[in-house]
């Protein structure tokens, strides 16, 4: 039976030097005594350990080869698993606000909507939210930890409508953004990680807020000149000259490319 399995191991791993030099090994002695056999069959008996070791590896890379790739030996600083599946899911919430962003963009570029000034914001907003993204992706990666990113759903109603009506839902948005950053500090000061707690506070949480606030005085601006023709265009005008990067000018980069 032992010699049965070596021949059928070595015959389907013939790339591997260590059971073919094993098997040269293993030349049925021509004048067979008893010690001779006895030293064959321990032969034989030692190959079959060495077989049944490899065996139990059941895990493998792309090729079928025996997997000694990534090792899955990660250095991990006091990086508890729930601080970590805290992360990834923020890391969610970034990629949700910059699929939203970049449907508002589209939006208000459509030629029957023409609103300039809001499609180049939330073009930098989209922008923003991916960036976030990936610092804690970044993050996670030097504490030695796992990305896992899940699907993203597209907005429920992809009409936005107004500039008023899509200053709302983003506000809302950028306070759901707000809470999840919390809860993954409060997570991390559960653990005594001071470090990750320092990180959502400093490189996220402050950006966080100022976004909430300019979010919300957007709000209150279009609520009190009402969605009028007039006050759209004035609004739309003075959003793209005064809160907008070069980089996202959707009309001056439009003209570099014309």
């Amino acid at each position: 039976m032992f010699i049965n399995k070596l021949f059928k191991y070595v015959a389907t791993n013939k790339n591997n030097n260590l059971y073919t030099k094993l098997l040269s090994n293993l030349k049925y002695p021509a004048n067979l005594n008893s010690i001779n056999q006895r030293r064959y069959y321990k032969k034989i008996y030692q190959v079959n350990n060495e077989i049944n070791k490899t065996e139990n590896k059941t895990e493998t890379n792309c090729d079928g080869k025996i997997k000694k790739w990534p090792s899955d030996n990660k250095t991990q600083y006091n990086f508890h698993p729930e601080i970590e599946a805290a992360l990834n899911q923020q890391i969610n919430m970034e990629f949700k606000a910059f699929y939203n962003y970049l449907s508002m963009a589209s939006y208000f570029g459509r030629v029957d909507v023409a609103l300039p000034g809001c499609e180049s914001f939330f073009l930098q907003m989209h922008h923003e939210e991916h960036e976030h993204a990936l610092i804690l992706k970044n993050y996670i990666k030097i504490r030695g930890g796992t990305v896992n990113l899940c699907t993203i759903n597209p907005p429920n109603d992809q009409d936005w409508k107004c500039p008023l009506n899509a200053f709302k839902i983003a506000l809302d948005l950028e306070m759901s953004v707000a809470d999840e950053l919390v809860a993954a500090e409060v997570i991390a000061q559960k653990h005594k990680d001071q470090i990750t707690s320092d990180f959502i506070i400093d490189m996220l949480l402050k950006d966080q807020m100022k976004s909430i606030n300019e979010m919300a005085k957007f709000v209150n601006v279009l609520s009190g000149i009402g969605d009028q023709s007039l006050t759209r265009f004035i609004f739309d005008k003075d959003l793209l000259k005064n809160y907008v990067s070069q980089k996202f000018n959707v009309i001056k980069n439009n003209k570099k490319n014309t």
